[in-house]
């Protein structure tokens, strides 16, 4: 239905209709029972999918893609407990299957169970020492849950069987700077560049730690080196922008440009987008590798939805965007602007809802070219402009240890999105209130319009 615009679900109706029309013939295939069960869920017929999923796994379908499924679909309907177990069961059946682990690892935390979130991936390790993808997805969730004391056990034990690697000695370096322990993680990545100079990942890994060092200097080389190499990497373009500014380098405006590349825009707010988004926040807690402190966020592609006023919103979102950055000068050496190609997609959505106390930490999206925030329902206190609530430009990530004022600040408003580079350092002030902040963020990323940009 709004496939072109990526916007909505991804199913096609037919699809559906024909795989019904083969399990009429064949009750029996399972295969096409599992696939329906698939199409469905695409189409946000999630209650129907289930039937199917739960007839193919009881008529002894028990693939661990299956298993997945029915632990998607088990979620979609609240029903965590049986999900987990789900999830559990595709781990039993197919180990090395990535996407259960990682959805366990987000899924748990969420609903207060932080200690059990690496289990699985403790055993896939175990039973399938031999592959690699599952290692490098270790090290990562590892890292994102800030778990640095795990990752530095999983990185020797790569090591030991695997030998010298780019990747693994990379993690190692960020577990040890990430347990204060930064000589020792200089070595480690200063080692590697010697027999790999061009690996970026490593120079983006020690331009964090000579920031924490307050050599701005030489992070701002291996930082501009890492960019060089990939100019899509926002982590390497945020790390710049705070070494120019500790420098005192004009090039840290051309970079952010807060006053131009900050871009509030008022759209306006539907009454109903509180209720509606208040109903997706089913867990309990936020997930332990997101920046939000003190509330929730909801799980999946918000805008992968045939619910009307999500539906509406995101079209509103989408047409705001795309108007405002129309209107952006084209600059071929700023790595945000020489991206724009006027369109874009979504390739992420979600909705956050901060407590009382709630907040979020300085952080950047490595994933994104443009991030946002738009305040669908705000408490009366962060409603008045009191600053309480208010979202902060230009503050690093704590960990560089580097106490540095927002270049930026802006006072949020029911209605208003906000759009910046998502190389740009960003983060909320608490608020206190009986009423919650509750916001709908989206990355984007250029549409490639044929002029090869994007």
């Amino acid at each position: 239905m709004n496939r072109n615009l990526g916007i909505g679900p991804v199913g096609i109706p037919a699809q559906a209709d024909a795989l019904r029309r083969q399990l009429a013939a064949n009750p029996a295939d399972r295969i096409s029972r599992h696939n329906l069960a698939v199409e469905l869920r695409n189409l946000c017929r999630s209650e129907e999918a289930l039937v199917e999923i739960e007839r193919a796994w009881a008529d002894g379908l028990h693939y661990a893609e299956t298993a997945v499924m029915r632990g998607n679909l088990l979620a979609d309907a609240g029903r965590f407990d049986e999900a987990i177990e789900a999830y559990r069961e595709a781990t039993r059946i197919k180990p090395e299957l990535i996407e259960p682990h990682v959805v366990l690892a987000s899924l748990l935390p969420q609903l207060g169970r932080k200690d059990e979130a690496l289990d699985t991936f403790h055993e896939a390790l175990r039973r399938v020492p031999e592959n690699g993808p599952i290692w490098a997805q270790a090290m990562v969730i590892a890292r994102g849950h800030g778990n640095y004391a795990q990752l530095l056990e999983w990185t020797a034990a790569a090591e030991a069987r695997w030998g010298q690697d780019p990747l693994i000695e990379t993690y190692q370096a960020i577990a040890l700077s990430g347990l204060d322990r930064d000589t020792e993680a200089l070595a480690v990545v200063d080692g590697l560049l010697a027999r790999e100079p061009n690996y970026s990942g490593a120079l983006t890994t020690r331009a964090h730690i000579m920031l924490r060092q307050g050599d701005p200097a030489a992070a701002a080389l291996a930082a501009e080196r890492a960019a060089q190499l990939v100019p899509t990497d926002q982590a390497a373009w945020s790390l710049l922008g705070v070494a120019w500014r500790l420098l005192d380098d004009p090039r840290e405006h051309w970079l952010c440009d807060y006053d131009n590349l900050v871009m509030p825009i008022d759209i306006g707010t539907d009454p109903d987008i509180r209720a509606v988004l208040e109903g997706r926040h089913a867990v309990s807690a936020q997930p332990a590798d997101q920046s939000l402190r003190g509330g929730t966020q909801t799980r999946g592609n918000l805008f992968e939805t045939l619910d009307p006023v999500i539906l509406a919103l995101a079209f509103a979102l989408r047409e705001a965007a795309q108007s405002r950055i129309a209107q952006l000068p084209h600059d071929p050496s700023h790595p945000f602007l020489s991206r724009n190609t006027g369109a874009i997609s979504f390739p992420t959505s979600w909705s956050v809802r901060l407590r009382s106390e709630g907040f979020h930490v300085s952080h950047i999206h490595q994933v994104g070219w443009m991030s946002s925030a738009y305040y669908a329902s705000l408490p009366p206190e962060v409603a008045a402009g009191s600053g309480q609530g208010a979202l902060a430009f230009g503050v690093p990530d704590a960990a560089l240890k580097l106490d540095l004022p927002p270049r930026r600040v802006v006072q949020p408003k029911e209605g208003t999105l906000v759009l910046f580079p998502s190389y740009l350092w960003h983060g909320t002030t608490p608020f206190e209130s009986e009423e919650p902040r509750i916001t709908v963020a989206f990355d984007m990323l250029p549409v490639d319009n044929g002029s090869g940009q994007g």
